[in-house]
């Protein structure tokens, strides 16, 4: 059987899979000091379960978290460095807006 021939996604040099077979790791992780929340986001997967299942509903409403949560999937659906990094640098505005970032630096990365 030959690998890729079948249509795996162009460009997709790393992988070849149309899914992730492993988690989606972020360059550097995200501390956050949010209550109710994680402390430390990893990877795309634990971003988004943080968004849909521990961020209070009016925020999880509100445009930025919604586009960083459309990022992260395009990031997950891709696996394409430049989507990772669009992704985490959303989702670090969207947690430094909150005043939640742990190191407000990394909001400007």
């Amino acid at each position: 059987m030959a690998r890729g021939s079948e249509g795996g996604p162009a460009g997709s040099a790393k992988s070849g899979r149309s899914g992730p077979a492993r988690p989606l790791a972020f360059e550097a992780e995200i501390r956050i000091r949010a209550p109710g929340c994680r402390s430390v986001i990893r990877t795309v997967g634990e971003a988004i379960d943080m968004i849909d299942k521990e961020l209070p509903a009016e925020l999880r409403r509100l445009p930025r978290w919604t586009f960083a949560r459309a990022l992260l999937k395009e990031a997950e659906r891709t696996q394409r460095k430049k989507d990772l990094a669009a992704a985490a640098r959303q989702f670090r505005q969207a947690a430094s807006n909150e005043k939640w970032l742990a190191d407000p630096v990394q909001a400007d990365s």
